[in-house]
């Protein structure tokens, strides 16, 4: 089969072609002019002045249609960059209220954040103040109690919370950490347990800060001086120093460490058992050693 032919379309003429076929179209029409002025009888000069006066006025229409267009051009060219800058303005005012809507609602919101914590500052503040009044309000009362020679116990707690106890006879505190702050004044009954899984070791884990405590219990700044993580570090040397002892007795299965501060928690430690006989093996080998210089 023969290849198809090519289809030929007409290219757009170039500059240097189109000055060229004006020249040619200009020497054309000269010798036209020059032809015409022959045949009408006038003599050779005022043809010559006739041509070049006519070739003028032409190169005059030329040179006025080349400044049209490059007017007409630059009019474009003109436009477009009017139009360019427009797009780019417009561009600029929506992203820049597209900011300022953003910036707003970050304001917005910071200043809701900063009411609730304001609202919540205030309210643990009245909480605060409230805790306070009730503590004085209820020391007061144990000194004026004392005073008449009365023996003050622990108060029993408000009518709000009694009824959400289960057992209002037992204190709730002790039977759920073997301690508990009022000792033998408290108001409720401790019941001590004769066999249980969980062996109770008081004070033993303590640190410097516990010690600054133990030596000024009614100072709550004895502590600041030590750092979380200082504190941290000398529980993770009293687990891997204590806990393989526990475990040479049996399985264990809870370990838990109290670095509460306050006098009846500081430092206990309670270990859980998985049956009652290990922890009563337990109880048979750690009770009255020796251990950081106190007897357990």
């Amino acid at each position: 089969m023969a290849a198809p032919e090519k289809m030929m379309f007409p290219e757009k003429p170039s500059h240097k072609k189109y000055r060229a076929a004006l020249k040619k179209a200009k020497r054309k029409k000269r010798r036209q002019e020059l032809a015409r002025l022959r045949d009408s009888g006038l003599s050779q000069k005022e043809e010559e002045d006739a041509f070049i006066e006519e070739q003028h006025l032409e190169e005059e229409k030329l040179l006025e249609i080349e400044r049209q267009k490059l007017h007409e051009a630059s009019l474009l060219r003109e436009q477009k960059a009017q139009e360019e800058f427009r797009r780019k303005r417009e561009k600029e005012e929506a992203a820049r209220k597209q900011q300022e809507e953003q910036e707003r609602k970050l304001k917005e919101e910071w200043e809701e954040q900063q009411r609730k914590e304001r609202e919540e500052e205030e309210q643990k503040l009245q909480e605060k103040r409230e805790r306070e009044e009730a503590v004085q309000k209820m020391l007061e009362q144990a000194e004026n109690e004392l005073e008449n020679g009365a023996t003050w116990q622990n108060p029993e707690p408000p009518m709000d919370l009694r009824i959400m106890e289960k057992d209002r006879a037992n204190c709730p505190f002790y039977s759920k950490t073997g301690a508990c702050r009022f000792g033998d004044r408290c108001s409720r009954k401790h019941n001590f347990p004769t066999s249980s899984p969980t062996l109770l070791i008081k004070s033993m884990f303590t640190t410097f800060g516990m010690a600054q405590c133990r030596r000024d219990d009614y100072d709550p700044d004895a502590s600041l001086a030590y750092s979380e993580e200082e504190t941290y570090q000398q529980l993770l040397d009293f687990y891997n120093d204590v806990l393989p002892e526990f475990k040479n007795v049996g399985k264990v299965i809870q370990f838990k460490v109290s670095c509460n501060l306050e006098p009846h928690l500081r430092g206990n430690v309670y270990v859980r058992y998985q049956s009652e006989e290990e922890c009563q093996a337990a109880l048979s080998l750690f009770n009255g050693r020796w251990y950081a210089g106190r007897q357990l």
